[in-house]
């Protein structure tokens, strides 16, 4: 996080902590879930669960401006994939999760109001098993289920929407940087910012609770909580600052430990085999972990050396880790080798193999190989958003626009919060001089992606344009108002704080 927007947060901060409460202390906790406060109980009477949503919201598209979001849709995917299992628990019963994916290095997840919840690339590289990830997904759910931001929120008696983003983009900024963290535990002597850094023991111990039953009702080893979190602490040593950043913002306790330890003991000891998919995702973020030509000569090596000395995990995720590293170095040659071997490993095709296949024909100006392949692939996987994305932008650089609109719709009447998907739509509608109806899809990926202004520009040009037919005019109008009354309500919190 630069120093800019570290700036810009601990202005607000400052601005808004004169009239802020000190936080007291978390309600001792109960000894199962649900005994604990559950939505709707007095703690969570002030702020509603559509606040909390659009605080979340707020936050995650000021997290995209800032470039601090990933947009890989392969892990993108896997994670809400992966949460969706877990959401299946009694536990999460009423709350709704999204997840994504943090381009940092460092160890760290967190929780947004209204279940929107933020994993780093190192952390998820870190876990050894999947039930080690799930257990961080599954403690963070138990956050969201809590309501701990939003219990913590309301002691600061704030109204403004903007306030308590500022707020929470403060605790973000603690989890992102140790120079962020340093600035805001010295400003916080006096304006209570360090009591915003972490969670209280207690509230660790609920989440800790909660996220223990979210893991063994979706099947997971539960004792991989304890390893990971134990592996955690003993990282310590390693890292300048003292402790892996997830530590630091989730503080670790031997209470805490003993605590999951003894709940332990009640649960029968379960094997869960890790998906394959957890592997692939680990090989890839770890492969692409620097992404500069040096760090990428780097991690091919040390790949290459595993390889060779047989010291990986899953020989498939193996493979498929070089032919992610040659794939950035534009190395088809190897890029096949390696997909090929991975394929053998693993007995079966994959989407993350068939979307490499297809960018290295691309690549290589095989246009029609390309969108063969791309058919056949997205005929055999029809879920896999990243190929879909890929053949969207295949078929309008193809020129086959009506093509590209007929599943670029398809998608979106299953998944209208694609940006990427509404962005296609655009180009494919202007390929055709459909101007107004560009117009509209480029304001919705815009508004998607936290864009408001850039959203309301394209359709003011589009009623300026006039060449659109009734029917879209009429969206365009309707659509307009909307973003317009939503920006102003934006801009009136802005002016608030």
């Amino acid at each position: 996080m630069d120093e800019l927007k570290l700036r810009k947060i601990l202005a607000v901060v400052v601005g808004m902590s004169v009239a802020a409460l000190p936080i007291r202390g978390w309600p001792e906790p109960a000894p199962v879930y649900d005994q604990l406060p559950r939505l709707g109980d007095a703690a969570g009477a002030t702020l509603s669960a559509r606040t909390e949503r659009q605080i979340g919201e707020r936050i995650r598209s000021d997290l995209r401006r800032e470039g601090e979001i990933d947009a890989d849709v392969e892990v993108s995917q896997y994670l809400n994939l992966l949460g969706a299992r877990l959401s299946k628990a009694a536990a999460t019963q009423g709350n709704r999760f999204e997840f994504f994916l943090v381009r940092e290095r460092s160890l760290n997840a967190f929780a947004l109001p209204g279940g929107i919840i933020g994993v780093h690339a190192g952390l998820i590289v870190a876990a050894e098993s999947e039930s080690e990830l799930a257990s961080v997904l599954a403690h963070e759910m138990g956050h969201v289920v809590q309501r701990h931001i939003a219990r913590m929120l309301e002691k600061q008696d704030q109204t403004s929407i903007v306030a308590l983003v500022a707020m929470v983009l403060a605790m973000i900024a603690a989890g992102s940087s140790g120079d962020a963290a340093a600035g805001l535990a010295a400003l916080g002597e006096s304006v209570h910012v360090d009591q915003m850094l972490r969670f209280s023991r207690d509230a660790e111990r609920e989440a800790d609770r909660v996220g223990l039953d979210v893991l063994s009702q979706g099947g997971f080893n539960t004792g991989d909580m304890v390893v990971f979190f134990g592996r955690l602490q003993n990282a310590t040593s390693v890292y300048e600052s003292g402790a892996p950043i997830y530590l630091r913002t989730h503080p670790l306790t031997s209470e805490r430990m003993a605590d999951i330890q003894n709940r332990l003991r009640s649960e029968r000891y379960r094997q869960f085999a890790d998906s394959i998919d957890f592997h692939l995702v680990r090989a890839k973020l770890g492969a692409l972990a620097q992404t500069d030509p040096d760090g990428l000569r780097k991690s091919r090596a040390r790949i290459e050396r595993r390889i060779r000395e047989r010291s990986f995990v899953n020989e498939a995720a193996a493979w498929y880790g070089l032919a992610v590293v040659a794939d950035a170095q534009h190395d088809d040659k190897t890029v096949a080798q390696a997909l090929s071997k991975a394929e053998k490993f693993l007995g079966k095709s994959h989407p993350y193999f068939e979307r490499l296949r297809v960018e290295a024909l691309d690549r290589e100006a095989r246009t029609n190989d390309a969108l063969a392949r791309s058919a056949a692939a997205l005929e055999r996987f029809p879920d896999a958003r990243a190929l879909v994305h890929q053949r969207l932008r295949l078929l309008v650089r193809a020129g086959r626009h009506r093509d590209a609109i007929a599943l670029a719709e398809q998608q979106l009447s299953r998944q209208p919060e694609d940006a990427q998907v509404w962005r296609s739509l655009a180009d494919a509608r202007f390929g055709l001089g459909q101007m107004g109806k560009g117009r509209l899809a480029s304001a919705e990926r815009y508004a998607l992606e936290g864009g408001l202004l850039a959203a309301i520009e394209q359709l003011r040009i589009a009623q300026r344009e006039q060449e659109s037919d009734f029917i879209t005019a009429s969206r365009i109008d309707a659509r307009l108002r909307e973003l317009q009354q939503r920006y102003k309500l934006e801009h009136d919190e802005r002016e608030k704080r």
